[in-house]
């Protein structure tokens, strides 16, 4: 027998080795989207141990290594295209799903690059669709180098680390250093205001352009955490710690290159979209019921 771990469709043996899956070098292709629901229910089946063997049998192939704790999978969607397929888990007391394409859509609107994402019902399972980012529109793929390998962290690292030290990193590998520091400073804004606790390392990113220079690759695994205390895993700098609170961002603007009036600029325009969130969850099809479980994360006081 094999167990999930780790994610959709990524199996271990009961002797501790990895099973392989069959990808694209064999002839097979990611599934498309119309098969979201046999994703779901096979992976449902494994993270409450009532799998059978055709759900093994089904998801085996498919595997694919994306990482994190929850049930995902690559998928091709209606336009050929590659995208993750994020599924509800059954331990979920929230509508984690809508509520991460919900965070997306804000920071949108935050003047934030972040990746496309919707929400797509099947047999009336809330599965966010997120486009993959580290592709051209011929399918061919960019280098991809998460903030954890730019700054040599390995996963376990048990050193706190900073906004500070990538923005140091842009500095020295960056394509378009300035533009890409002030993006941060507003993604961290942003992830401040929907309390967004899981922005560590391995949750951004960058896009290698050319000749060893990187720029920051679209925001994704933006997600409001509601009932948690509001303490960031990467640092805004070594001097405020885990602090999450605009005023320890501004602290730090001049590091940023960043002016008072760009500052508050940048607050205001994230914090305007953020108010919006009940609005804009609503027409996004997400219930009174739903979005009132989100308050604690989004309020903005």
């Amino acid at each position: 027998m094999m167990k999930a771990v780790w994610e959709l469709c990524v199996f271990v043996t009961n002797t501790g080795s990895f099973k392989p899956h069959h990808g694209k070098a064999n002839g097979a292709l990611p599934p498309p989207l119309i098969e979201l629901h046999q994703l779901f229910s096979s992976s449902r089946a494994i993270e409450t141990n009532t799998e059978t063997a055709q759900d093994l049998a089904y998801l085996q192939g498919r595997g694919t290594s994306l990482g994190g704790l929850r049930p995902k999978c690559s998928i091709r969607d209606e336009d050929g295209s590659l995208a993750i397929g994020k599924f509800p888990s059954a331990s979920d007391e929230r509508a984690v799903t809508k509520a991460e394409v919900l965070a997306l859509t804000l920071a949108k609107q935050a003047g934030i690059q972040a990746a496309d994402a919707r929400i797509v019902m099947s047999e009336q399972i809330p599965i966010a669709v997120i486009k993959r980012f580290d592709r051209t529109s011929t399918g061919a793929r960019i280098p991809y180098l998460s903030a954890a390998s730019l700054l040599g962290a390995v996963r376990d690292d048990p050193t706190d680390h900073s906004y500070t030290e990538i923005v140091d990193a842009l500095r020295i590998h960056g394509h378009d250093v300035q533009a890409d520091i002030e993006e941060l400073y507003r993604r961290i804004a942003f992830s401040i205001l929907i309390n967004n606790v899981d922005d560590h390392l391995h949750n951004h990113g960058f896009l290698h352009v050319r000749h060893g220079q990187w720029r920051l690759a679209p925001a994704f695994d933006i997600n409001p955490f509601p009932h948690r205390a509001r303490e960031l895993k990467t640092w805004i700098s070594d001097d405020a710690g885990p602090e999450s609170s605009l005023d320890a961002l501004q602290a730090v603007a001049l590091y940023f290159q960043i002016n008072k009036p760009l500052s508050d600029t940048i607050i205001a325009e994230v914090t305007s979209a953020v108010k919006n969130w009940r609005q804009v969850g609503s027409e996004m099809g997400m219930s009174k019921t739903e979005l009132d479980a989100f308050t604690e994360a989004f309020e903005v006081n």
